[in-house]
């Protein structure tokens, strides 16, 4: 993400705030960078209300107003929770090895263009969660596919013209699903093919944001009074020191706190802040 800050445009490249007065010479810098991270800024809307959002767009995917959501961001704050949980809101159900036959598919981690090409087409018309499995459209054959099943033609035709050993799946068909995008890259480093056929949510996160995050994980939980309240001031007075702060390693501090009485901040901050 490029921000326009005391006169200059910014953007975190490799770890390290890079600063150019022209924007078109620092977005050819965030294009070249293969590990491009969004600089975290305060945005006008909360990560609560951004949350929502998600959720709203989630609801026009199953209503089929919309074929694509993008859900980006921090990783760990819940982004694949929130999804899930507002699909099965809606009453549909996951398709799982135990329990085939559900309204959506999850495919977490790796999957090659032809493995994605065979799933496009058995799960046609379900909704498809991509979880973190971003080599998917990394790669141009992948990215490819995605984007004739984005398509805003009348028909969304998708092609794999090779030969096949597998003449169950054809050449090509007319695909009716729909996908959901959930990973922890920043926006930019999306095809923008695939970022202009889609309704998008970033949850790039301030740490003051994370926090808020994780305190209002913290009071959906079922916690005793004393330990929500001693975790979470631990938490927001450890946040700028914290490895990886999030809700996950949040949350591990909760069992530190139940286990090691007077001592349990001790070695939290040593797990914590390393």
């Amino acid at each position: 993400m490029i921000t326009f800050i005391n006169g200059k445009y910014q953007a975190n490249i490799n770890g390290k705030t890079v600063k150019r007065a022209n924007k078109r010479a620092l977005e050819r810098m965030l294009k070249d960078s293969n590990t491009v991270q969004s600089v975290p800024i305060k945005s006008e809307f909360s990560p609560i209300e951004r949350f929502s959002f998600a959720s709203q767009f989630v609801q026009l995917l199953h209503k089929g107003a919309i074929n694509s959501f993008i859900f980006t961001g921090s990783g760990g704050i819940g982004k694949t929770t929130a999804v899930t949980n507002t699909l099965t809101e809606l009453g549909l159900r996951e398709d799982t090895p135990d329990a085939p036959g559900g309204d959506f598919l999850s495919i977490r981690g790796f999957s090659t263009p032809r493995a994605l090409y065979d799933t496009l087409y058995l799960y046609n018309g379900k909704i498809l969660v991509l979880d973190d499995a971003d080599q998917v459209f990394k790669d141009p054959l992948g990215a490819n596919l995605i984007k004739a099943a984005l398509d805003d033609k009348k028909e969304r035709i998708i092609t794999w013209n090779s030969s096949r050993e597998d003449e169950e799946i054809p050449n090509r068909f007319v695909y009716t699903g729909r996908i959901i995008f959930v990973s922890n890259l920043s926006i930019e480093q999306f095809p923008q093919a695939i970022v202009s056929r889609s309704q998008k949510v970033d949850m790039t996160l301030t740490t003051d944001e994370k926090v808020e995050i994780i305190g209002d994980v913290f009071n959906k939980m079922a916690l005793d009074a004393s330990v929500r309240t001693d975790v979470f001031n631990f938490v927001k007075d450890n946040a700028s020191k914290a490895k990886d702060l999030n809700v996950r390693s949040a949350a591990a501090l909760i069992t530190l706190r139940e286990n090691f009485g007077k001592d349990w901040q001790r070695i939290a901050k040593y797990s914590f802040c390393g």
